[in-house]
């Protein structure tokens, strides 16, 4: 869990990156990441984590047993080039369902760096025992993520069709994809 962090990945150009929980310490460079994140994506968080006063809030009620933020930093020079956070429920009727949702520099995309990520929040829930891995996408926006996680055997569970609307008020269709969870590593 999180003794495991920090972990260190390379990405396809050969970078040296970081993955580790976010802290409060983090707020600048996590001010400065969600300023690289075009308006147009910004438009679809779920959280304004984009508005500084909104993300020292949120950084400042941390609650690692619900929302477990990951960042991606590079370590030449501490920037947050992606982030990674986990939702678990405080129902008990849910607490074996985790949502994720990841965001990646533009820059750091076709590096890899959104996989390893994904990769990286499969085996944290399976740390924290957690039995279903839920992830949502944007139809039409978010093709690369849906493939990503394709290929990491999270499933479309289901489509809500005009469920999101983008900053024209067009409707979009939301992607429901979900991974099933083994208790080990030797279950797969």
């Amino acid at each position: 869990m999180i003794k495991d962090y920090p972990k260190a990945i390379v990405t396809k150009d050969g970078a040296s990156v970081l993955l580790r929980p976010a802290t409060l310490a983090d707020e600048t460079e996590l001010i400065k990441f969600f300023d690289q994140i075009p308006e147009e994506e910004q438009w679809f968080l779920r959280e304004k984590l984009d508005d500084p006063v909104l993300l020292h809030e949120w950084l400042d009620r941390l609650d690692y047993d619900r929302i477990l933020p990951i960042v991606a930093v590079r370590e030449t020079d501490g920037a947050i080039v992606a982030n990674l956070r986990l939702y678990r429920s405080g129902s008990k009727s849910l607490n074996h369902v985790a949502h994720i949702r990841i965001m990646v520099d533009p820059a750091y995309r076709k590096l890899k760096v959104g996989s390893w990520l994904m990769l990286d929040s499969v085996k944290l829930a399976m740390d924290l025992g957690i039995e279903k891995l839920v992830a949502e996408f944007i139809a039409g926006k978010e093709e690369a993520a849906i493939k990503a996680a394709a290929k990491l055997d999270f499933h479309q569970e289901g489509v809500l069709k005009a469920y999101v609307k983008d900053r024209q008020g067009n409707d979009l269709d939301l992607v429901i994809m979900v991974r099933n969870l083994h208790r080990e590593w030797s279950d797969f």
